[in-house]
């Protein structure tokens, strides 16, 4: 468990009716397996999920060595889930993943001790490396930057964290009114808004989350895609922290990406975001 001079942590993990069950057993095995246990788990989903997924979360909370909430939510949307996982939450720190991910072992003990000696940072995040079948086989590194200055200049064209990687001050989160229901980019606009706020987000530079790369491009292009990055920008915009012109700029590159045919959305992106 947790040293007592650190602050404590509560890992939370949303999931829904399209996950694979034995990805959500390596995703929970992978918290139960952290070299410091968070204080608990929060699991939060939809009342219609399949039985197959719901043994997977049964399994978790009997076997682990922390409490495990099962929590319960009507279906609105990702950004409504995080939302009530963070609420739910008891803990300091939240740390997030995310349900088909596999956290590294010194995942949590890594982030609660950085966010322990550096009590301006609000949220952490760090690498994700990406795996087609095997965790330990990773093809690609996703980087962000480190230094604060820099993670505050990405951010204003790109996410500049790894959502599944992030652990964070809950009180900061909640501060600026937490997740909002979004249907795509709610971890964006949040961190716009805490940047705002004038909060501090650095990542660590190690590969805190391994994340399956399959099917990736399918679900970053197409028409709809490219219409949520259209509110998205409208959304950060009235977080105040940049303005039109700003906005435009973004779309004039990321709705053509979108539209892109997945073969070459792929190409762009092992070539310009991975390592």
């Amino acid at each position: 468990m947790s040293d007592a001079r650190e602050p404590a942590v509560s890992v939370v993990l949303t999931t829904y009716a399209g996950d694979d069950a034995g990805a959500l057993r390596a995703c929970l095995d992978s918290v139960c397996r952290q070299e410091r246990s968070p204080e608990e788990l929060v699991v939060v989903r939809d009342h219609g999920l399949p039985s197959a997924l719901v043994e997977v979360v049964a399994d978790a909370a009997e076997t682990a060595p922390y409490p495990v909430r099962d929590v319960r939510v009507d279906d609105r949307g990702r950004g409504h889930a995080r939302a009530v996982a963070v609420r739910e939450a008891t803990s300091e720190l939240v740390a997030v993943i995310d349900a088909d991910d596999v956290a590294c072992p010194d995942r949590l003990a890594r982030q609660v001790a950085f966010l322990g000696a550096n009590p301006e940072v609000d949220a952490v995040g760090g690498y994700v490396g990406e795996f087609e079948t095997t965790p330990d086989e990773v093809k690609a590194v996703r980087r962000v930057p480190t230094d604060p200055v820099a993670v505050r200049r990405m951010a204003y064209y790109r996410c500049p964290l790894n959502h599944p990687t992030v652990t964070f001050r809950r009180q900061a989160v909640l501060g600026v009114g937490n997740y909002r229901q979004m249907e795509y980019g709610e971890d964006y606009e949040l961190w716009c808004r805490l940047l705002a706020d004038g909060g501090t987000l650095t990542n660590l530079p190690k590969v805190l989350v391994n994340a399956r790369a399959d099917g990736l491009m399918g679900r970053r292009g197409g028409l709809d895609i490219a219409w949520r990055e259209v509110r998205l920008q409208r959304a950060i915009v009235d977080t105040g922290f940049y303005g039109w012109p700003v906005a435009l700029a973004n779309l004039l590159v990321r709705v053509p990406l979108r539209l892109l045919p997945e073969r070459l959305l792929g190409r762009v992106y092992r070539h310009v975001f991975r390592a």
